[in-house]
């Protein structure tokens, strides 16, 4: 009877190593996928930037002002609306608010970095605002989510994180 035991045990936890071989495989795959399907939204310049949270300079937890923003690329044009927290150097009087942004990208980079576990899918490009010039870099991975670093030449440089998607049809 002892025997029979040891042997349902063993038979049980071959299963499981199977059944988890199987789950990583899985896994691996829908991360391909989801990675395609990021580059495909980048190379091809028409996705959404959800931002929901800020990263300041001056390192000050910005969160509980619940800042939220938008970058919207459509093509060859970029609009975005993002909070901003940090010093200003010099800007005209009463436009110490956020940033805002709706013009052609210039000087546009796409870059795919596929290393061992990471793969990121990056664009740099430059958009002028108002009064000012902005180099915004966003880099995505596989599950949706993004970083996007602003610097601008009237303010300190400043991070967001949020999500990446599509935009949605009107």
């Amino acid at each position: 009877m002892k025997a029979f035991c040891i042997l349902v045990v063993f038979l049980l936890l071959g299963n499981f190593a199977e059944a988890r071989k199987v789950f990583k495989a899985d896994r691996i795959v829908e991360n391909a996928k989801a990675f395609q399907e990021i580059q495909r939204l980048v190379a091809g310049k028409h996705f959404v930037v959800e931002i929901n949270r800020v990263y300041p300079q001056s390192g000050f937890d910005v969160s509980r002002f619940n800042p939220t923003g938008k970058i919207i690329v459509n093509d060859s044009v970029a609009q975005g609306h993002l909070p901003f927290f940090g010093r200003a150097y010099s800007l005209p009087y009463n436009e110490g608010g956020g940033i805002s942004f709706d013009n052609t990208m210039q000087a546009v980079s796409i870059k795919t970095i596929e290393k061992r576990k990471k793969q990121v899918v990056s664009i740099n490009f430059t958009v002028w605002g108002n009064n000012d010039v902005y180099q915004i870099t966003i880099e995505a991975v596989p599950d949706g989510s993004c970083s996007v670093n602003l610097t601008s030449n009237n303010r300190a440089q400043i991070a967001y994180s949020g999500t990446i998607s599509l935009p949605e049809e009107k």
